[in-house]
């Protein structure tokens, strides 16, 4: 079982514009160089913007998406990508398919645990192929919170429908017997109550998950700080608007401060890996 998340048509060009200043970009070019050789997956393309990006620039590139109701909306709009419906936990094509492969915050979401999704990855991937995968991070800011509870206590706020009508917001549900399951892994669960959403990962978790499905790590960096300091600090140094994140001039002192301190605050822990 999988999260899956809806997209909005209206939304798809603001983010293909938005592809070349993405933090995975510079290593897509750096280890995908040659658009006339590497043949990519992207495996859970979910708006499908990275497989039309690439293919704009050359690229043989093939997207995966769960959701069947995103897929058919893709393949109608824009016929010439190679986007089908397919699972990362059994990825639908033969050993050593392709030269490289992407996962841009994709595993995170796969309830049974992101073991399985690795390794089909591994499996698909050739010889001496690079995969670019990105998860949430478990950074250290997020790990005081959690220690101190803040999570918890917040969770309880989000999920009270008392308070929840008392500000006039609408009633939600969750499925118990999920929290439940969720709760065995030996990674953090967000919502921390409620529904299951996304796993987040230790730099330790993570690499040791690659490793362990035989993955050489060739890099291991914190990515999108500014995005991990409106999710952790709020409105009050960030903005967010147009699926774009503005920091005021308090925002950028405390980003450039913490990112002395790899793993601090950043939202998302980019590997690059290899076969």
């Amino acid at each position: 079982m999988s999260v899956t998340f809806q997209w909005k048509q209206e939304d798809f060009q603001k983010l293909i514009n938005d592809c070349p200043n993405e933090p995975v970009t510079p290593y897509i070019f750096k280890y995908f160089s040659d658009p006339h050789k590497d043949k990519l997956l992207e495996a859970g393309c979910g708006s499908g913007r990275y497989v039309y990006y690439l293919n704009s620039l050359g690229y043989d590139i093939t997207g995966l998406e769960l959701e069947q109701e995103t897929v058919d909306t893709l393949n109608n709009v824009y016929p010439n990508l190679d986007i089908i419906q397919g699972d990362v936990k059994i990825l639908p094509f033969p050993d050593n398919s392709f030269t490289g492969i992407l996962s841009l915050g994709v595993i995170e979401h796969v309830i049974d645990g992101i073991d399985g999704p690795i390794k089909e990855m591994y499996r698909v991937l050739q010889q001496g192929g690079y995969a670019l995968v990105i998860v949430p991070s478990f950074n250290y800011i997020r790990r005081i919170k959690y220690m101190f509870g803040y999570y918890h206590l917040m969770g309880i706020i989000k999920q009270s429908n008392f308070i929840r009508k008392c500000f006039h917001k609408s009633s939600i549900k969750y499925d118990r017997n999920e929290r439940k399951y969720t709760s065995k892994s030996e990674y953090k669960h967000w919502n921390i109550i409620g529904n299951f959403i996304e796993y987040r990962l230790t730099k330790q978790q993570f690499e040791k998950a690659l490793n362990k499905a035989g993955f050489e790590i060739i890099e291991s960096v914190p990515v999108s700080l500014i995005d991990g300091l409106y999710h952790e600090f709020g409105r009050m140094f960030v903005k967010y608007y147009n699926l774009t994140f503005y920091p005021n001039i308090v925002g950028c002192w405390l980003n450039n401060t913490l990112s002395k301190i790899p793993f601090c605050h950043n939202h998302m822990h980019l590997c690059v890996v290899k076969k």
